[in-house]
Parts: structure tokens; sequence; C-alpha cells
């Protein structure tokens, strides 16, 4: 039976009883430069396709208001002399994740760019930070419990939390309250670590679930990417990437692509959401990728290896802007033209740079 769908709107708290990343690791202080764990191997992501009706809810909501003007899709980008500049007080030193910690899950929502931030460790705790234009830096959530976040198509707020092991909706009457969990897992057992995740203008979402904070035992035996349909059912990505990681559609909708720690792959999308074929090689980037952004020409923004890497529509290089220890991507600003970059360790805050060519929010 369709489950109904307004559970997501009004706040109640639906589900499965039962239940980074790159930029999220178990121990926060043993990476590599490229911001890898350097001590676990890599473990096999397959991803045991299959489909789960969780009991989960998820909204069709009104898609927001296009943040891409007119004509923007035709625009070239221009990388000579851009370059990152440290945004001030990210995060904030108050003694919360003290040492070599992360901040991650960019999105510029509510007029402000909201990031989280945690330490290293199984399931560590997580607030997100406001970030004002102005430059003001305040803790919008303190108890968030989240890694990657996303703006629904109902217009909230929504995170990847791997402290409840669900995708979670913030409410900001409820600063300090930990979020409601809206998909609480896979074949009756929470996520390992949601890392990232990505709404479709429809509402479906797209997730990424490594173990790198994962309970132990962990509670999936695969480490996977998912497709959450309008009925809430679940449905594992056959093919994603080791330890998959960043998400991100094609502006059309109609590709998914997931980063993981051996590269990035692409997923054609039937007109319904469904993964449509198998997943194929992106060739332009390799090795252990984190985050990625959009902007409105088409570009994307990939993070790890200390860089930035913007392929164009076609997925050809086109440009990297040095990044140490970058973990995702977002655009913002009154005109959608700043980049902002989160990063983690030694260089652990928010960078930005101006470009001529407007992004995503998310």
């Amino acid at each position: 039976m369709r489950r109904a769908l307004v559970c997501l709107l009004f706040l109640c708290a639906c589900g499965d009883d039962d239940g980074m990343t790159d930029a999220g690791r178990d121990d926060a202080g043993a990476r590599d430069a490229g911001g890898r764990d350097a001590e676990s191997p890599v473990e096999d992501g397959g991803s045991d396709a299959g489909d789960d009706d969780a009991g989960n809810d998820v909204d069709g909501g009104t898609p927001p208001a296009s943040v891409c003007p007119a004509g923007s899709d035709v625009l070239e980008l221009e990388l000579d002399g851009v370059s990152l500049t440290r945004v001030s007080g990210v995060p904030i030193e108050d003694g919360f994740a003290p040492g070599d910690s992360i901040v991650e899950g960019a999105v510029f929502f509510d007029g402000a760019l909201h990031v989280s931030h945690f330490a290293g460790g199984r399931t560590p705790a997580s607030r997100v930070y406001r970030v004002a234009t102005t430059g003001e830096v305040t803790i919008a959530f303190s108890m968030a419990g989240t890694n990657g976040l996303a703006i629904g198509a109902d217009g909230r707020l929504f995170g990847a939390s791997h402290v409840q092991g669900a995708v979670v909706r913030f409410d900001p009457a409820s600063p300090s309250s930990a979020p409601t969990p809206v998909v609480t897992g896979f074949g009756g057992m929470r996520f390992n670590t949601p890392n990232d995740l990505v709404f479709r203008s429809d509402g479906q979402i797209y997730l990424s679930d490594p173990d790198w904070q994962a309970p132990s035992p962990r509670p999936q035996a695969q480490e996977r990417a998912y497709r959450v349909d309008l009925e809430g059912n679940v449905t594992a990505i056959p093919g994603a990437p080791d330890k998959p990681n960043g998400v991100a559609l094609s502006l059309d909708e109609r590709t998914l692509f997931v980063t993981g720690t051996n590269g990035m792959r692409r997923f054609a999308l039937a007109e319904d959401g469904a993964i449509a074929g198998e997943a194929q090689n992106v060739g332009a980037v390799s090795g252990g990728l984190d985050g990625l952004g959009r902007d409105c020409a088409g570009n994307l923004y990939v993070t790890g290896g200390n860089r930035v890497v913007i392929l164009d529509r076609e997925l050809n290089r086109i440009g990297a802007l040095s990044a140490p220890g970058a973990t995702n991507a977002a655009f913002g600003g009154p005109d959608r033209r700043t980049l902002y970059v989160t990063a983690l360790g030694d260089a652990r805050g928010v960078y930005s740079a101006r470009l001529n060519v407007p992004g995503l929010p998310d």
C-alpha cells in the first residue's frame, strides 16, 4: 500500500522502529594526505541490490523555485585567478570536537551556509553551524548528529545522520533537539553511517552509506548507496564505488553520480528515478573522492586529494582548485556565485571563492 506522504510535512516520526566518506573517518587523526583512512583497508562496497519497504515516508513536496537564472546553462566557467580563501570563525573553537576534526555537508539554506562539524570515532556527536553572508557564525543545531546536509523538495533542511543511522529532518523551531528520523534504514536495520544525500525535485532521495562512523558491529553487512522512492521503499543501488560517499544529480535529473574510495561512477536514471542500466566509471577522476557540488552550467565540483576538480557536463576535466583536506562543495550567496568548500584535519573549516557561474545550494 502506498504510504501516506503527509507525515514528512507534518513532523510525525515515521519509519521503521527497528530500524564519510573521505570526510568522516573512524579516527580523524588517522588519514593520509588525501583525507582517506590510513588504517582501515578498503572493503568491498558491494550493493546486494534489493527492495525494502521499511515504512519510511518521503514527501513529493513542491519543488522550490529554480536557483539557476535563464541562460546560465550556456555560461563558460572562468577559473583564471580564482583561489579559495578561508572563511573565519569555522569551526567555533569552544572545545567541541577537539583535535583533527571534520567540517562537512555544505548547503546554502535560509540565506546562509550550513555545515556539519564532528570529531572522529564511532558515531561522534555532531552539530550544525550557520555561517551568515555577513560573516557571523552561530550554532544552528546543537544535537545534529549529521554529516551531509540537503534541502528537501519541500524546502526544508535534511541531513544524513551517522548518530541515528537515518535520513533526518531538522526543525528550526527546535535548535537544541535531535532532528526527526524520516528514512530509518534498510532490511529492518538502521543504516551504517549515512554520509551524503540529494533530493530529486519530486522528493525522491539518493544517499550513500559507508561505515566510517558505524557502531560495532555495523548494522548493515555491506556499504551501499540507496534510492528512496516516493512510497518510502529503500532500494540498494548496485555497482556503487567502494565506501560510497558523495552523491549528486545532473541538472536534468537523469544521471546520478556517486563517489567513493576508488573514484566516481554514474548511473542513468529512468523517468521515474529508478536506476536504468549498469554503473559506468567516470574516467576523468580517480582515487579517494568525497563530496560533490553542481553549478548551473552543468559542471561538477569533485572534492578529494586536497583539491576540487571541475568536470564539464560531458565529464571532461576543465580545471582544479587547490583545497587541502577538501570534503564537500556547494554554492551560495545572494546570487549563488560563491563556491563554498568544507575541509577536514589541519585545514578543517570553510573556504570560498567567487565564480562567474551560479550554482546549486547543495
